[in-house]
């Protein structure tokens, strides 16, 4: 019960906060957009350069051969 009376209470602080200094608040606004986008984008590119430089895990072939699919035994097969 007492993290929902502090959290209204924050709440009616930020918002009042907010509205006494709506031009400082505007200011904030804009600067913390463009800091947002530039954070925002180096961790995007810093992502992509690190995947172009994962290499792929070999790709096993779709038509392997009889005696690797049974395990090399052909004697288990009966002959006709």
């Amino acid at each position: 019960m007492k993290h929902i009376i502090f959290g209204f209470v924050a709440i009616a602080l930020g918002v009042w906060g907010i509205v006494r200094n709506w031009w400082v608040f505007l200011d904030l606004i804009n600067v913390v957009i463009p800091m947002l986008l530039v954070f925002v984008g180096a961790v995007a590119l810093a992502a992509g350069i690190s995947s172009q430089f994962k290499t792929a895990p070999p790709e096993e072939t779709a038509a392997a051969p009889a005696s690797q699919r049974s395990g090399g035994d052909d004697s288990a097969v009966p002959s006709s």
